[in-house]
Order: C-alpha cells, then structure tokens, then sequence
C-alpha cells in the first residue's frame, strides 16, 4: 500500500509539472496569435515551469522524495539508493502522468493553439545540430540532479529549501538553455506532448541527453560528497527502522522478575 501511495504522489506531481510548463506555452501563443494581446513571453514559460516543478516537489515530497523525473529515478537506482523494482514503479508512474497531462491539454486547449505550438513539445533551434542539442540537455541536467543530490539525497542538505532550490535550477537552466532545445531536463516533460501532439522527431535530445546528464550529476555528487555514507535501498532502510522499533518495544526484564526466575529455577 505504500509503494501505491508512493507511485500515485509521483503520478500527481509529474502530472503537474507537465501540465503547467506544456500549458504556458499552449496559452502564450494563444494570448499573442488569437487573442493579439501582450503576453507573458519565454521568459514567463521558463518561470511556470520553474513555479511548477517546486510547488509539485512541495505536495509530494512527504510521499514520494518528489523525483517527478525518470532521470533521478534511475540515477538513484544506479547509485543502489533505489531497488529496481521501485525505481520501475516510479518511472512508469512518471510517464504515465505526464502523457495524461499531455493528453488533457490537447481535450481542453484551444486547437489551433494547441496545434501551432506542436502541444508546448521543447524542439530544437533553427540552425543547431542534434549532438549539440542533446549536449545543452547533458550540461543542463547535470546541474539538476547535481542539486537534487546535495539539497535531498545528502542528509547534511537543507532539506526544507530543496523544492525552491530545484525550481530555481529550472528557471536558470530554461535562461541558459530553452532558446536552443526547451530545456526539458526531463524526458517526461518532452514525451507527454510529443505524443499528445505526434511530433517525436529529435528524440534523442530529450530521452539520451538529460539521461546521460542526470547520470553524470548524480554519480558526481556521489563520489565527491557522499563516499563516506553508503547508499542503503529505502526498502531496506524500511526494514532496519521496524527492527529497531520492535526492539524498544520489547521490555527487558526487571532485577526481580529475573531474581525470582533465577529462585523458581534453582
């Protein structure tokens, strides 16, 4: 019942992010192509996405750990902070909220809009090259999870700051990077409305780039920061707590009770 519980968090907060960073994007041209008035411009989409990614970590984060990103689970299997089992859970939780939040714009959106902005899909500047796409998403996804380690991974970060500083890392990698590729940094945040809008082309930039760039954050942080604390699965951390409380529940025997077993006996 907890792993449900687990996933299902996981399934609402990636189901957010994609549903507000795809949406501003929809609404923006909608704003200055139907409606002709001023609107919020990129630099209002990078902070949507941004504003999303740190209220979804705020509502899930008790639940889940607030991955919210294929990218960080499998970073934390690979790091053995996950089994495989559980990082299987999340990922496909993962997938499966941002493909709805996808899908659901497409119903409720404005088709035109919708349609012109291929569903708010990140796409590749005119002019750049596949590997240098996916180069931008390697770099910027390396600073996501590098920050994700030290502000939720590493028991010495400040935990309580963690969603506000990962929203803070989108915001500044969507300044540096969403001109050139949308700075996805996330796989789900690409796939969702990739299908909802059937524009998969470049695939390799949003699914191989950020992989490979929350690999490397990840790994980083852990062979820096955290080789003198050796990662332990939750499932097993799970297990060590019960044992422990079992333990305290037990009462130990007081001096009389063993004085008189000790006088039974003899």
């Amino acid at each position: 019942m907890q792993g449900f519980r687990r996933y299902l968090a996981e399934f609402i907060g990636t189901f957010i992010v994609v549903f507000i960073a795809a949406g501003a994007v929809v609404a923006d041209v909608f704003l200055t192509r139907t409606r002709l008035a001023d609107s919020f411009g990129p630099l209002g989409i990078i902070v949507a996405y941004g504003l999303a990614v740190a209220v979804a970590m705020l509502v899930v984060m008790p639940v889940s750990g607030a991955h919210l990103n294929p990218v960080i689970s499998i970073s934390a299997y690979v790091a053995r902070r996950l089994s495989f089992s559980e990082a299987a859970g999340y990922v496909l939780a993962q997938l499966a909220g941002g493909i709805v939040a996808a899908f659901l714009l497409r119903a409720i959106m404005p088709k035109s809009a919708f349609d012109f902005v291929s569903g708010g899909v990140p796409g590749l500047a005119s002019g750049l090259k596949v590997v240098q796409g996916a180069a931008i998403e390697v770099v910027l996804t390396f600073f996501l999870t590098f920050t994700f380690w030290a502000v939720l991974i590493d028991e010495r970060g400040p935990r309580v700051a963690a969603p506000f500083a990962v929203g803070l890392v989108v915001v500044a990698g969507g300044l540096a990077g969403a001109a050139f590729t949308g700075a996805a940094m996330n796989p789900v945040r690409w796939l969702g409305p990739a299908l909802a809008s059937v524009h998969l082309t470049n695939w390799l930039i949003w699914t191989v780039g950020p992989l490979l760039g929350g690999l490397l954050g990840s790994l980083a942080y852990e062979a820096l920061f955290l080789s003198e604390f050796p990662p332990v699965p939750p499932a097993q951390e799970e297990e060590e707590g019960e044992e422990e409380e079992e333990e305290e529940e037990t009462p130990s025997p007081s001096p009389s009770a063993s004085a008189s077993g000790e006088g039974a006996g003899g």
